[in-house]
């Protein structure tokens, strides 16, 4: 019976790493600038070298979220897939004298214009080496399941076509 007790407990920490973040409603709608400002995002969380933040709107009609990478290059948030198949991906790159975002859709490994353009609000910033990606999609479009599952990823220059340099894939539970 104790060796069973052990062996549950054990289970249970080694499972709780492995649990999806609820998503979280803000208490103020973050500004779309391109920043992690304070307590803008209520939750953030680190994957790889990247740091993702995220929030529902206060109304709950919007999601807002931001990535930061290490780069100078382009920066990407695949939305609705953990792989780039089948993902919404939000792609941008801050060339200084122009900035660009784009909404693609992922076919395969690679990933084309969408016919579908969802983002309420976008911003791209490069500064120190970081470039920060942050928008706003309806709700609407992705809060009919239990979970949305998402996909992040940068390159080393400012295109919308080169490989990534590294990526990593989230799950966010909604709270219903």
């Amino acid at each position: 019976m104790k060796k069973l007790s052990i062996v549950l407990i054990i289970s249970l920490l080694f499972s709780l790493p492995l649990a999806a973040q609820i998503f979280p409603t803000s208490p103020s709608n973050p500004v779309v600038d391109g920043s992690f400002g304070t307590n803008e995002y209520p939750e953030i969380v680190q994957l790889k070298d990247m740091r993702l933040g995220y929030a529902q709107s206060r109304d709950s009609s919007n999601l807002h979220f931001i990535l930061e990478a290490p780069t100078t290059g382009w920066v990407s948030v695949g939305l609705g897939s953990n792989r780039m198949h089948g993902a919404h991906i939000i792609i941008g790159y801050d060339a200084i004298t122009s900035q660009v975002i784009s909404e693609e859709t992922g076919r395969g490994h690679s990933h084309s214009p969408s016919s579908s353009k969802i983002l309420v609000q976008s911003k791209i910033k490069e500064a120190g080496g970081k470039t920060t990606l942050e928008f706003t999609v309806p709700a609407s479009q992705f809060d009919s399941g239990r979970n949305l599952r998402l996909i992040v990823a940068y390159g080393n220059r400012d295109n919308l076509r080169s490989k990534h340099v590294t990526y990593d894939s989230h799950t966010i539970n909604f709270l219903k």
